[in-house]
């Protein structure tokens, strides 16, 4: 047997081999659409990461913890508009059969449904939904406003009660008390005006600032009228207050101010993880009564997160508050954190998968090879001994790969193309496979099978599994590579060359 007749039965195996692997990427892609694995997949992995790992949580609480957190951000806005199906009478059509094919599935199996009340998920979450709605779950934003929210009412307590105790301590005479209690009535007044539409998130907490610094200065200067700077009393007024003031209008007091009124991250979470390391900024929020709204968001956030996300929050947060800046850039760098952390995580889940789905290949293939009665050694001995079964074939893969230049099975449409073009080919060509005549299994002469033509059968089916289960891409690229090394042929000599 001389070197092209050996080319021409591989060319002729690999022609084969990725028609056959064609039928089984289809039957694989069907099984995974009713079945939804690719959807169903992700949900466990999202599971895996709230739960700290691959062995999950073993605690039936926090188990239960993370089924209920895993589907509450499946129902945040971000993740539940990624679910989203064509509209029109077939294709809803052909969904609600997959669903009931898929449901039935799961009685007959007695497998949960991961998906809870719902019947399918996304089958791809990009890491900034994941995170915004791992966010807006927990309501982290929320609550780090609510706390700043908080704190500014108390400051603002704060600085009045300050500000009355400079009043009272001057020496006054009767005329005046009432005009400058009326002043702290008014001032009273606006710095209430200003925490209320900051609540009613109105402003940033910034601008707030700014605004009662503005009243501030109105309320000293039209004080100072009358308290005359000459006076013992207008000059303590007027020194006292311009501490007071200070604590506002200084570009390092406003820093120290701004970050004592937002709460940290890592703050926030290690209040939310009962880790008392910084304690006084963890007693002021976890000391507020019990029907206090912050106490509630905090035992609400507490009640929803399982103990290893908290620790795995607390890690992000800390690396995103090494940047520095204010809340916000802070919480910017942290949804960012997580959405490597989510990405880090779904590569590995990536691999996982891969690997389940090689394995089910795998078994599809023999499947596929049985059924098919493709048996890889009959295949090539049909093909060494038969040259008009070589030469046709051969001629169709030519043709194949004429047609198809460059051309990668990535996507549907390219495979849906090589599908057709192939199926043209068989109408046209008898492959050496199937359960007629010539491929049929060996008897005797009284019509029992013979063990040694079973067990080289058997293995023949294996081979052709394993084949099958490398993928059409496979083939289809290595069906290229050969004809394109044929075609080449030997690379005529040079012209230096003696």
């Amino acid at each position: 047997m001389n070197l092209p007749v050996i080319i021409d039965i591989i060319i002729g195996l690999v022609f084969i081999y990725l028609t056959l692997s064609l039928l089984a990427s289809e039957i694989q892609e069907l099984i995974a659409t009713v079945l939804q694995w690719r959807a169903e997949h992700l949900k466990k992995s999202i599971e895996v990461l709230i739960s700290g790992g691959s062995e999950g949580a073993k605690d039936p609480v926090q188990f239960q913890r993370v089924g209920h957190l895993a589907n509450a951000i499946y129902a945040s806005p971000t993740i539940k508009d990624l679910n989203q199906g064509a509209k029109g009478l077939l294709p809803e059509g052909f969904r609600s059969v997959t669903h009931r094919l898929g449901h039935f599935f799961l009685q007959m199996t007695g497998t949960k449904n991961v998906f809870g009340n719902k019947s399918t998920g996304p089958s791809y979450i990009p890491a900034e939904s994941f995170a915004a709605g791992l966010l807006e779950t927990l309501k982290i934003s929320s609550l780090m406003r609510s706390i700043s929210k908080t704190r500014l009412e108390r400051f603002k307590d704060l600085q009045l009660a300050q500000i009355q105790v400079i009043g009272e301590g001057l020496n006054l005479p009767e005329s005046t008390k009432p005009i400058i209690e009326q002043e702290f009535g008014w001032l009273t007044a606006e710095f209430n005006r200003v925490v209320e539409d900051y609540k009613n998130d109105l402003g940033s907490l910034n601008n707030s600032l700014d605004r009662m610094s503005e009243k501030l200065g109105f309320y000293i200067k039209d004080s100072q009228v009358y308290l005359p700077e000459t006076e013992l009393g207008g000059r303590e007024f007027q020194r006292q207050m311009a501490f007071v003031k200070a604590s506002f209008d200084s570009e390092f007091e406003r820093a120290a101010l701004r970050s004592q009124l937002q709460p940290s991250l890592s703050n926030l979470l290690n209040t939310v993880r009962k880790v008392r390391k910084i304690q006084d900024t963890v007693a002021e929020i976890m000391e507020e009564k019990e029907d206090s709204p912050i106490y509630k968001q905090i035992q609400e956030t507490l009640d929803s997160m399982p103990e290893s996300l908290k620790g795995s929050l607390y890690i992000l947060a800390q690396r995103a508050e090494g940047g520095g800046g204010d809340t916000q850039q802070q919480l910017e760098r942290f949804e960012k954190e997580i959405e490597v952390w989510f990405d880090q995580s779904m590569q590995r889940a990536s691999g996982v998968y891969k690997r389940n789905a090689r394995g089910v290949a795998i078994l599809l293939g023999t499947a596929i090879a049985v059924a098919a009665n493709a048996d890889s050694i009959n295949i090539v001995n049909r093909l060494s001994k038969d040259s008009m079964l070589r030469s046709t074939v051969n001629l169709y893969a030519k043709q194949l790969v004429e047609k198809n230049p460059n051309t990668k099975l990535d996507n549907l449409t390219s495979l849906t193309k090589v599908q057709n073009q192939v199926d043209r080919a068989l109408d046209n060509v008898a492959l050496p496979f199937g359960w007629n005549e010539p491929n049929r299994l060996e008897l005797d002469a009284q019509g029992n099978l013979l063990w040694p033509a079973l067990m080289t059968k058997l293995f023949g089916w294996i081979l052709s599994g394993v084949a099958i289960s490398m993928g059409a891409s496979f083939w289809f690229e290595a069906l290229s590579k050969i004809i394109n090394i044929r075609n080449a042929g030997k690379k005529p000599p040079s012209s230096t060359e003696s």
